[in-house]
């Protein structure tokens, strides 16, 4: 397809939204197709999101084919979200011509939102040659770019790091926010690592080195739309409140139902600082008989997609208002004060930074269509506010300055060029901006070691300055862990990994002293930000920490620490319908089920028919709770005696097929052919798929070792077509697995000697059931950490030692240490021990390529890996299908 057949930016915004762009939308995207950059500093309300449109047509003039969108509020990232998925959506539509076109230029496209790091829910890492658009934060983005993505397997941190520094627009919301960020994003690059960066502000003026700022210019202002939304006029009251919490809660809440009593006036926000103040107006106002929702980042991303369907047709800018519309208060804290595109009535804010202020006005009347509106800014007097500290106290006496006493009775207009004009006529207080720690070429070196031995390094001041941040947690809930039998937990989560959009993001010394029974944490929304630290208890709850099948431990709580990934039973509480509240003892309702069948999701359908996950089943229950019970009475008999009831157990799963088929639950319609595994509680159904044991990716059906060369080798090649180092690249996938090839080896891939001597050599097995991969596991007597990609050098005569090291590291060792093996004789157990070369190898591949480059390449060869495992999986097995038979048991 010519170049010219393409559409401009205006026909593709056109086509997707029915209205034409800014003029400095499209001068931005014409900048991007040619990489060009500079800061965004056009003011809150003008369409900074569409910076996300303009990624993405500018990709298909050649520019970046990965695009980061990083800002540390969830409810932006949510919304950021939504509008992408819509894009995608609409690249799709054969019917539109343009949009057509740029489709097909762009190939494949896929949307990723990383709310909170989830051991194991990263496939899209898989993809390097998608147009990828991921919606994230700081942390998220900082802490891959830095080889320790958290939440991220450690032997998957390379493929993060190579995902985010490979070709990558990184786009930055509210820059002015991030600036350790945008620090260390400057060193990273400097050092190799491959992506420009795009911040955006609408308070603060930014420069992106010598280039000019994307910006509001002439042609933008002549606009009717432009005039009307910067001369929209936004009055706000000042109020001095003297009190407590209690008196606070009641100010605001008041003066919110006084703003509700004007005829024009229907949706109204309440904006604060904490969640525990958002939770307590929330309340008041519905003891008051209120319609009030609550907006606060502390949810899970689940459940507020589901708030979001109902209350959006509410909320949204350019909404049609009807004269019946009912009052509707809106609680939320900083997670609403960018990206979200929330028009209100009128606003009642807690005072803060001038910043975070203007940014909540950008809510109030959000395209200037009433003109004027009214809005109250409550600051409490006494001790510093514990999320701001002074800067909230000097913006509010900067405020009170700028009107005559006394000021309860003065107003002050926010609208987008008034406010603009007094600025520039009373500069306000500087607002002090944390500096980055200084980070070092030793500490790049250190970072760059991953896996087994790699040494433990603390992000937070690289990505937010000095500061007692941490990464958070990712809380979830389960009703299939019953809270008396933890020793079950483990076994419960391996049969149903986590899912991300399941979690909730908290901090850990919040998550500990909830669960050890003490005061809720103080919270607010500002990335991992905690107040008024307390000691955790010496031990309470036990919940399961998770790192993968294999790797997860039952915990007390006073042992969870930054970054984990944490279960615990639904029984525990703590989370309600609008996301965390401590106070809250009913059971926590489960979610994955509903993760599993949402639109567009690619894990495999998982069913639990176990007790304490009966209810989400629906009105199925009853019908496959005897259908298990039965079931297992069958396997209790099988195990018991020597009655042959293969006939009874293919009746019992023709039974099962068709109550599925005909289930009313769509989770039940999506397995197809499923495998049933026991659970500790009764059973799971699950749908075919991928799974790994001791490294190996199993994929249920028989493949031999020359056949999974020759495919993984097909995929480098498409991978890497590009890259100069793509001979290499294929000359590792095509010898990567030769380690397989070793005995023991063999035996855990045909299940049993006999069939390892008479058949040919294996890279998977037909195995489809984990119970049967275990069992051929201990069969084998492979030894503990013995790891086929260094037997594989011990089996292919390799010269070159990147090609050698690409080998070594397809599963996330040798970077450079592996395991200790059990067996030092076994093939390539030497290779990992200290006085081996293996090292020195390592060392000389960073000083050469850079740790992002090395990383890149290693990338390429695991994706195709996996790509042909995943395509390997999907292809019918001619060997003996009883292996894989749905209903086999061992």
């Amino acid at each position: 397809m010519s170049e010219h057949s393409l559409p401009t930016f205006e026909s593709f915004f056109q086509a997707l939204h029915g209205h034409a762009p800014f003029p400095w939308q499209a001068r931005a995207a014409a900048r991007l197709a040619r990489r060009e950059l500079g800061a965004v500093t056009v003011p809150t309300g003008l369409g900074k999101s569409a910076l996300i449109d303009a990624a993405i047509w500018a990709a298909a003039h050649g520019a970046w084919r990965r695009i980061a969108y990083v800002v540390d509020r969830r409810l932006v990232v949510d919304a950021v979200h939504e509008r992408t998925q819509y894009i995608r959506n609409r690249l799709l539509d054969r019917s539109d011509p343009d949009l057509r076109a740029l489709g097909d230029r762009l190939g494949e496209m896929q949307v990723v939102r990383l709310r909170g790091g989830v051991h194991g829910d990263d496939d899209w890492v898989l993809y390097p040659d998608r147009l990828s658009v991921v919606l994230s934060t700081v942390d998220q983005i900082g802490s891959r770019l830095l080889f320790r993505g958290y939440g991220v397997s450690a032997r998957r941190w390379p493929m993060h790091a190579a995902f985010f520094a490979s070709d990558t627009l990184i786009i930055i919301d509210e820059a002015h926010l991030s600036t350790p960020f945008l620090q260390t994003l400057a060193v990273l690059r400097d050092a190799g690592a491959r992506f420009d960066m795009l911040p955006m502000s609408a308070t603060l003026g930014l420069g992106q080195g010598g280039s000019a700022p994307i910006q509001l210019e002439s042609d933008d202002l002549q606009l009717p739309t432009v005039q009307q939304r910067l001369h929209a006029t936004k009055y706000a009251q000042l109020i001095a409140c003297e009190g407590g919490d209690a008196v606070l809660v009641k100010q605001l809440t008041e003066l919110a139902t006084t703003h509700l009593a004007r005829a024009d006036v229907k949706t109204v926000a309440i904006i604060v600082n904490r969640v525990q103040t958002a939770r307590l107006c929330h309340e008041r106002l519905r003891k008051n008989r209120l319609e009030s929702a609550l907006l606060i980042g502390r949810t899970r991303p689940a459940a507020r997609d589901h708030q979001l369907t109902t209350l959006l047709p509410r909320l949204l800018a350019n909404r049609k208002r009807r004269d019946d519309d009912t009052p509707l208060v809106i609680v939320a804290t900083q997670t609403i004060e960018v990206g979200a595109d929330f028009d209100f009535d009128a606003l009642v804010t807690e005072s803060a930074p001038l910043s975070a202020l203007r940014q909540r006005f950008g809510r109030l009347d959000r395209l200037g269509q009433r003109g004027q509106s009214q809005a109250t800014i409550v600051h409490r007097l006494g001790k510093p506010d514990p999320v701001y500290g002074e800067a909230t106290a000097q913006a509010w006496d900067w405020l009170t300055a700028q009107v005559r006493p006394p000021i309860s009775e003065a107003a002050l207009d926010f609208g987008l060029l008034a406010f603009e004009q007094r600025l520039a006529q009373n500069p306000p207080p500087s607002e002090s901006l944390p500096d980055a720690a200084s980070l070092l070429p030793i500490h790049l070196e250190m970072l760059s070691q991953t896996g087994v031995g790699a040494p433990e390094l603390d992000l937070a001041a690289w990505l937010h300055g000095p500061t007692d941040r941490a990464p958070d947690v990712a809380l979830i809930w389960r009703n299939d862990m019953l809270p008396d039998q933890p020793n079950s937990w483990t076994r419960c989560a391996e049969l149903l990994p986590p899912l991300q959009r399941e979690s909730l993001a908290l901090s850990a010394s919040a998550v500990r002293r909830w669960l050890a029974g003490q005061p809720a944490a103080d919270l607010s929304d500002l990335g991992a930000t905690e107040i008024e630290e307390q000691p955790s208890s010496p031990e309470g709850k036990p919940v399961l920490r998770w790192f993968g099948p294999g790797q997860s431990e039952v915990i007390f709580s006073r042992q969870i620490r930054p970054g984990d990934t944490v279960l615990l039973p639904c029984d525990y509480g703590g989370c309600d319908e609008w996301g965390w509240a401590p106070d809250a003892t009913h059971a926590v309702h489960d979610l994955a089920d509903s993760v599993l069948i949402e639109p567009g999701a690619t894990r495999r359908a998982i069913a639990r028919l176990t007790d304490g996950h009966w209810p989400s089943l629906g009105e199925d229950a009853d019908l496959l709770r005897q259908w298990a019970s039965a079931w297992l009475h069958l396997q209790q008999r099988a195990e018991t005696g020597d009655e042959d009831i293969e006939q009874q157990r293919q009746v019992l799963f023709e039974q099962l097929e068709q109550a599925c088929a005909n289930s009313s639950h769509p989770l039940l319609r999506r397995l197809g052919r499923a495998s049933i595994e026991p659970h500790p509680h009764g059973l799971v159904l699950r749908a075919p798929g991928l799974d790994e044991i001791e490294g190996v990716i199993e994929t249920g059906r028989a493949v031999t070792l020359d056949e999974h060369h020759a495919d993984v080798a097909r995929w480098a090649h498409r991978l890497a077509s590009h890259d100069p180092e793509r001979n290499r690249v294929v000359e590792a996938a095509a010898v990567h697995d030769a380690g397989k090839a070793e005995a023991r080896m063999q035996v855990l891939l045909h299940g049993n000697r006999l069939a390892a001597l008479a058949g040919p050599p294996l890279a998977k097995s037909a195995q489809g059931r984990r119970a049967d991969q275990l069992a051929a596991y201990r069969a084998s007597q492979l030894p503990r950490g013995f790891r086929h990609e260094f037997a594989s050098l011990r089996r292919v005569v390799l010269s070159d030692s990147l090609t050698r090291h690409l080998v070594a590291s397809h599963h996330g060792h040798g970077r450079p240490w592996g395991p200790a093996c059990e067996d030092p004789k076994a093939e390539g157990a030497d290779l990992v021990r200290l006085d081996s070369h293996w090292t020195r190898s390592w060392s000389a591949l960073v000083d050469a390529l850079g740790p992002w480059r090395l990383a890149e390449l290693e990338w390429l060869v695991r994706a195709a890996d996996a790509r042909a495992s995943i395509e390997e999986a999907t292809e019918p097995d001619p060997s003996n299908v009883s292996h894989s038979s749905p209903g086999a048991q061992p």
